[in-house]
């Protein structure tokens, strides 16, 4: 092994134990109806396909996460009182490190509990930043919404039979930064 490698190594493993976000190394690509490699899964359907995670920008209704379903190719989100199926202006979730997203399963009443996590942000809806959550619903995974300052949209809000629903309980998505495993693109020579 280089010298030079060791140092690579060595300086992402800094980057990991200090501040909580320099170690996210995630993003959003566009979504056209095609699942990309690093494609961050959300959970399985009834009949096993697996769903993904997914932001929608609504025209009116600002930025909203949703549950990709690639058989449909569309995302599935809620705002207000509706039901929104889209294949426009839709981001997918990436990540060259899967292994760093976890769901914690929680409450309502104990989201203040993870402010000093990494919860991915989920867009913004009514002026309010969103997390991502999901909850599970006649052998479903379903990606929904939950506000980050719960004063009167508690729980997370998600599509059910064509209309709103809400728990309180759910999962929330957490990024690990301790399970992130670096990794050397092989297409980089290091000497």
């Amino acid at each position: 092994m280089s010298l030079t490698y060791l140092l690579l190594i060595f300086l992402k493993l800094l980057t990991v134990g200090s501040d909580k976000w320099d170690c996210a190394d995630y993003y959003w690509r566009d979504y056209h109806g095609v699942i990309p490699d690093d494609a961050i899964p959300a959970g399985k359907d009834t009949h096993g396909n697996t769903l993904y995670i997914g932001l929608a920008y609504i025209r009116g209704y600002e930025l909203l996460p949703g549950t990709i379903l690639p058989d449909e190719k569309v995302a599935r989100t809620t705002a207000y009182a509706y039901v929104f199926n889209t294949k426009d202006n839709v981001k997918i979730l990436c990540s060259p490190y899967p292994e760093a997203f976890e769901w914690i399963s929680t409450e309502s009443k104990d989201l203040h509990k993870y402010q000093n996590y990494n919860l991915i942000p989920g867009g913004s809806e009514v002026g309010e930043n969103l997390h991502i959550g999901r909850v599970f619903r006649d052998n479903n995974v379903i990606i929904g919404k939950i506000f980050k300052h719960e004063r009167t949209n508690r729980g997370i809000w998600f599509p059910l039979n064509n209309k709103p629903a809400n728990s309180l309980s759910y999962q929330i998505l957490n990024y690990n930064c301790s399970s992130a495993n670096p990794k050397i693109d092989p297409r980089v020579k290091i000497e």
